[in-house]
């Protein structure tokens, strides 16, 4: 009895995953409207939506691929289910420009419209070497595989990119920031969220007001400051700086092996072990140079510990 419970429950899940990826495979299928221009090898591309997300993902070709979705509470639709006529829709090129934007006419929300609780969604397939600036009102936006400027821009989502390179400017104002495989010089600001940057190279300014901020197999020269949140760095080499501050966490550090740097904790407690140390040594703050100096290692937090591994 157990076994054949057992296999039942296998052949749900596989059905389950295959009919998600088979949902996967159908998303175009699905577009309200499909727009493809040829472009030079590094165009530009601007999309922006006043009520949806916004996804743009880098290819080797020379070709713009624009795909709109329309939705109401989830579902689909298409342009037999309306005609948008609420909304200024533009979809083109000019040169060696691709823009898409959805914008809703008027000044404000209607109650009573007919096309009231729609999002309008793009997803576009650019060069890699795009310069790409993406920005929504209601929405998450993202970018893979992009290796040229790009800007990210939401007021009520999240901001996520991986396998990008180049001048990264990330900004939400009520969710998380997210970023894998990123070289480059990163901004990144969030006034509500948390922050996650994993094997990062360049150089990196992360900030959030409210959330906690973790990094992992970071290589950058890093400056992450959050009001509201603890700090953990995990750290693959340490050639430039480091400045880690929070007013209400602790903060983790773990560097890789380095035998001359300089050093600035400060918390309510700071735990460490030191080697080859030169400077000042108290309960709550340690500053000075380990063997010869280099690299400065700032950690400052108000309201938690500061612990180093090295």
């Amino acid at each position: 009895m157990i076994e054949k419970t057992y296999k039942a429950v296998i052949a749900f899940l596989v059905l389950v995953l295959t009919f998600i990826c088979s949902a996967d495979a159908q998303d175009s299928d699905r577009a309200y409207r499909i727009e493809t221009f040829n472009t030079s090898s590094s165009p530009s591309v601007n999309v922006s939506t006043s009520g949806g997300s916004i996804n743009v993902i880098g290819q080797n070709s020379s070709e713009v691929r624009v795909e709109m979705y329309v939705r109401r509470n989830g579902r689909y639709l298409d342009p037999s289910d309306t005609d948008l006529s609420d909304y200024d829709i533009e979809i083109d090129s000019n040169g060696s420009t691709v823009y898409a934007e959805a914008k809703r006419k008027g000044s404000g929300w209607n109650l009573f419209g007919s096309n009231r609780n729609l999002s309008i969604s793009f997803v576009v397939y650019a060069p890699e070497n795009s310069t790409v600036s993406g920005n929504t009102s209601g929405g998450s936006v993202s970018a893979e595989h992009i290796v040229n400027n790009l800007s990210l821009r939401t007021s009520g989502g999240s901001v996520n990119v991986h396998d990008v390179a180049g001048e990264i400017d990330l900004r939400t104002s009520g969710g998380s920031i997210n970023i894998e495989n990123a070289d480059g010089r990163i901004d990144g600001r969030t006034s509500g969220g948390s922050v996650s940057a994993r094997n990062v190279s360049g150089s990196a300014d992360l900030r959030t007001s409210g959330g906690s901020i973790r990094l992992e197999n970071i290589s950058a020269k890093m400056s992450a400051r959050t009001s509201g949140g603890s700090i953990r760095g995990e750290f693959l080499t340490f050639d430039n700086d480091i400045d880690l501050q929070t007013s209400g966490g602790n903060i983790e550090i773990n560097l890789p092996e380095v035998s001359d740097f300089n050093i600035d904790l400060k918390g309510q407690r700071v735990n460490t072990q030191l080697r080859n140390f030169t400077g000042e040594f108290e309960r709550d703050h340690v500053e000075g140079r380990i063997g010869r100096g280099g690299p400065m290692l700032t950690a400052r937090t108000s309201g938690g510990s500061v612990s180093l591994r090295y």
